[in-house]
């Protein structure tokens, strides 16, 4: 099959990804919170956005140099994959497939503390590609442990999430009854059933499971009790003290996740951090957050030109990577992309999704005329209506 003319966007890739998994699966992956007006903003921001370029500079700039160094780490490209909570949910070994095709294109991806891969299984392929995500328990001593096994294995960044203070209400979730593992009834058996190849994925990698936060669940719980163990036992918000705690305990790489604004970005770096990722958690905890690219301008002046800030929520293109670089961002951070290259094309699947991110970027940067990422603020045109 030739994957270029079958599979041309990530648009593609999503709908055949949307056609192949049971539809508790699909809900969760696709959906946001609420009304899903941030979801769409997210969308009409990076829509907005428009660059001036230039088809008749001084001289020739030469190619296109993509790699980017974020962190002191060189990377091949601009961009990463971010870390995806349940991705073996949505389909089964997705953690593996993405990253084998990270660790080839010489990209980072985050490990999601709620992966149904274990962080070490992780690390082993990745190394020092590998980002283990923090979701800070609300119980300290159990919190400082998990920290103690993230260095252990190896980890040297440190993802903390902050823009998860408590539990949320996702109505696609609850129309469907999402759950780890599936509840097994007539109409969860029917979906499977009727979407055989997620089936036998799913069949020889086994029930899904958290298991980065199994050893910390408490003896004797019941099904439910444990559900609501894993749903509740980060449910407090990451205060200044809890981030400091962490800065002092963690000796390598800190990034913090979840940043929605100049008071938190400022607030992140006094903490210790080495950079801030600015998200709306891909609009699936407040529908009326503003999207991410819209707040990167802000944060990037009131930071200074030598911050290092990341992002994610809403691109969807190589275009999109460039509106978010030109608007502030040093690296730009992918989820649902990936997991649709997944979801539709198995192990091909990640290398597939890299590969179309990383030429629509290329042609973008042709286009516009820039040469490297760190130019495109420059190429960015005023804001229509502005």
């Amino acid at each position: 099959m030739d994957l270029n003319k079958a599979y041309p966007c990530i648009d593609d890739l999503e709908r055949a990804t949307l056609r192949r998994l049971p539809n508790f699966a699909s809900e969760y992956l696709r959906g946001g919170i609420g009304r899903e007006v941030a979801l769409t903003n997210n969308r009409q921001a990076l829509d907005r956005l428009r660059f001036d370029a230039s088809y008749i500079p001084d001289q020739d700039p030469g190619p296109v140099d993509l790699s980017t160094e974020v962190l002191g780490q060189q990377f091949s490209l601009p961009f990463g994959i971010s870390p995806v909570g349940l991705s073996g949910l949505m389909w089964p070994r997705a953690v593996e497939i993405l990253a084998r095709a990270a660790v080839e294109a010489g990209i980072p991806m985050g490990l999601s503390h709620h992966a149904t891969t274990h962080q070490s299984d992780f690390y082993r392929i990745t190394g020092d590609h590998g980002w283990f995500q923090l979701y800070p328990a609300r119980d300290d001593a159990m919190r400082r442990a998990m920290i103690d096994e993230a260095l252990a294995t190896g980890f040297k960044t440190l993802i903390v999430t902050v823009d998860i203070p408590g539990l949320t209400r996702r109505d696609r979730e609850l129309r469907v009854g999402l759950s780890v593992p599936p509840r097994l009834n007539h109409q969860t058996l029917w979906q499977i059933v009727t979407h055989p190849r997620w089936a036998l994925a799913a069949a020889f990698a086994g029930p899904p499971q958290f298991k980065n936060l199994l050893p910390y669940r408490p003896s004797g719980l019941s099904a439910k009790q444990q559900v609501a163990f894993f749903a509740s036992f980060m449910d407090r918000p990451v205060c200044r003290q809890v981030l400091s705690d962490i800065r002092r305990q963690w000796p390598g790489k800190l990034v913090v996740k979840g940043v929605s604004g100049l008071v938190d970005a400022k607030a992140a770096m006094d903490c210790g951090a080495d950079a801030v990722w600015v998200s709306n958690h891909g609009a699936r905890q407040l529908d009326a957050a503003p999207a991410s690219v819209e707040m990167l301008p802000a944060i990037r002046d009131g930071l200074g030109p030598r911050a290092e800030i990341f992002v994610d929520s809403g691109p969807r293109t190589g275009l999109d990577i460039a509106r978010m670089l030109a608007s502030g961002a040093d690296f730009v951070f992918l989820g649902r992309p990936f997991i649709y290259g997944v979801g539709a094309l198995g192990a091909r699947g990640g290398r597939h999704a890299i590969h179309i991110l990383r030429e629509e970027l290329n042609a973008a940067l042709v286009q516009i005329g820039c040469q490297r990422p760190s130019e495109l603020p420059r190429f960015l045109a005023p804001c229509v209506g502005a």
